[in-house]
């Protein structure tokens, strides 16, 4: 960490890098129509969260300056009650705490195999994200640390996909 600034994490235990990215290649190979049933509120008013779900980012490059197709997923599967205070904390922190939404194709050994690989690929990197905050609080000296860490904070996973551009 002091001579590059960055980690990598290898041999993970129950983690299969081939299987997320199995599932990842099955997911933008589904129809259009299919992922635009699980587009973020921007992209289909039927979804109600701003960040969790499917991104169809090549549509609006010009503006976002992404040239990116995004399925976001988070640590929730249902949400909490809606926060009606004045401070700007809660409300962000209600806003991030958005349920996941799953694909739905008619094909339940896919739509199993995506939700439940990907649930625990999140829980797998909020893991060895809090392992690794414990132990920079341990080379620190700095005990409460890792308390700062105890909520949402590892809150959005993103499957990307950057297509090949013809231009």
């Amino acid at each position: 960490m002091k001579k590059y600034g960055f980690f990598y994490v290898v041999d993970v235990p129950e983690y299969s890098a081939a299987l997320e990215h199995d599932y990842m290649k099955q997911f933008y190979d589904l129809d259009e129509d299919v992922k635009d049933e699980l587009a973020i509120r921007r992209h289909n008013p039927a979804n109600k969260n701003a960040y969790r779900g499917y991104c169809p980012g090549l549509d609006d490059v010009e503006n976002t300056l992404q040239y990116k197709n995004l399925y976001n997923i988070g640590p929730h599967e249902t949400r909490g009650a809606s926060v009606e205070s004045e401070d700007v904390m809660e409300k962000l922190r209600y806003d991030c705490q958005e349920p996941n939404v799953w694909p739905e194709t008619g094909n339940c050994t896919f739509d199993k195999g995506f939700k439940e690989t990907f649930q625990a690929g999140f829980e797998i990197r909020r893991n060895i994200g809090r392992a690794f905050i414990r132990s920079i609080a341990r080379a620190m000296n700095y005990p409460n640390l890792p308390a700062l860490f105890a909520e949402d904070e590892f809150s959005a996973m993103g499957l990307r996909k950057y297509p090949i551009r013809r231009k």
